[in-house]
């Protein structure tokens, strides 16, 4: 988790803790208390301004006491769980910040950076399921709308997961947000290479031998994806002649190629399929790339074998999809593939879209018209989505 981790908690303990419950940072505008009772109200008050003075003081120890005692006589005090969780993160105890954390997001669900700190926790304690889950409802919330130290450490760490976790894309879409900020630090060029090399490891389970091999190519993915397309290009050259037979070298210079040259793509794509056969992505833009020329009959071999290699591949089935309904193969079958493909990825615009124009082939004006509403709001809040991150 480091280097970023003690910044990201220094951060959201002075800027989010206000907004777990539209209240004030402790210390800053609470009212004395005058002579209270310990669970009345202003009892809490008293024992958030004796732990903040603990903190400011750097009494670490007084400080957790004061906030269990807090959440002891007021379970619901969200803010007391906060700086519960964040002492115990800081000090590297992340069971306790862990079920500090749990306890926050039950009394406030809405919290996205009590969600993300539960995430982190749980990275740390390798309860990785757990953590990808979490990390995601952060996000989902809006802790990575905004381009900051908070938001990098939740989007770095649900990169590697989603790396880890097979879901490649995703994981890049993230790190290339970083790339476009011309964000460098090297452990983001090494998620970016190891979700670009498609390897399903964190970086400390990267065997040494593998560094160097990721590091180049994130540094390439990273240019890329960063729309740095010179210094990228004279990269990919230089790893495709260190790297001749390494599986998705090709692939992903035949990707990065598809824009400007897709002739020369489309060789560097079957290229990846001489040395890796069963590569489902190269498959699927290959039969993609002969869709866009209207060249069915040549997509059909590629897309039914990236369905039959990749069974769980929305890309794969919407791809097939188009190929019979577009080309007139079989769009009976066809409109059976998009709808696999939807049910796998209901949130991709490409699909309903794809979709859209099948039913409307098909005579079901309805359908189509609920394919293309949900297209438009697809499309609507990715474009808002992109504006946030901005």
């Amino acid at each position: 988790m480091r280097p970023d981790r003690v910044l990201a908690v220094t951060l959201l303990l002075v800027v989010s803790c206000g907004a777990l419950a539209g209240q004030a940072v402790p210390g800053e505008g609470s009212a004395k208390p005058s002579a209270p009772k310990a669970s009345s109200p202003a009892g809490i008050d008293r024992i958030a301004k004796e732990a903040q003075a603990a903190r400011d003081e750097h009494r670490v120890d007084d400080a957790i006491a004061l906030y269990k005692k807090g959440v002891g006589l007021k379970p619901s005090w969200d803010e007391g769980w906060w700086y519960l969780g964040s002492l115990y993160y800081d000090l590297d105890q992340f069971v306790p910040a862990r079920d500090a954390f749990r306890h926050l997001t039950a009394v406030n669900p809405n919290a996205a950076p009590g969600w993300g700190m539960l995430g982190l926790c749980e990275y740390q304690t390798r309860q990785y399921d757990s953590a990808l889950a979490h990390l995601r409802r952060a996000s989902e919330l809006g802790i990575g709308a905004s381009a900051d130290a908070i938001s990098d450490t939740i989007g770095y760490h649900l990169a590697l997961l989603l790396t880890r976790y097979e879901q490649y894309e995703q994981a890049m879409k993230i790190l290339s947000t970083f790339a476009q900020r011309e964000l460098s630090q090297p452990e983001y060029v090494e998620a970016m290479g190891l979700a670009a090399l498609r390897k399903p490891v964190l970086p400390e389970e990267l065997p040494p031998t593998e560094r160097e091999l990721v590091m180049d190519v994130g540094r390439t993915m990273y240019d890329a994806a960063g729309l740095r397309t010179g210094a990228a290009a004279l990269e990919f050259k230089r790893i495709l002649q260190k790297y001749p037979n390494e599986p998705n070298v090709h692939y992903l210079y035949g990707s990065f190629l598809m824009y400007a040259d897709a002739d020369a793509g489309l060789a560097e794509l079957k290229k990846e399929l001489d040395i890796s056969p069963a590569h489902v992505p190269s498959l699927v833009a290959i039969a993609i790339e002969y869709v866009r020329r209207h060249e069915f009959k040549d997509a059909l071999p590629y897309a039914e074998k990236a369905v039959l290699l990749g069974p769980e591949s929305f890309a794969a089935h919407a791809t097939l999809g188009r190929v019979l309904v577009e080309g007139d193969i079989d769009p009976a079958r066809g409109l059976r593939e998009l709808e696999m493909a939807e049910k796998i990825a209901p949130d991709s615009p490409q699909v309903r879209i794809a979709l859209a124009t099948a039913y409307t082939k098909a005579g079901r004006k309805e359908d189509a018209a609920r394919e293309r509403q949900e297209f438009l709001r697809l499309r609507k809040q990715n474009d808002e989505n992109k504006t946030l991150a901005q």
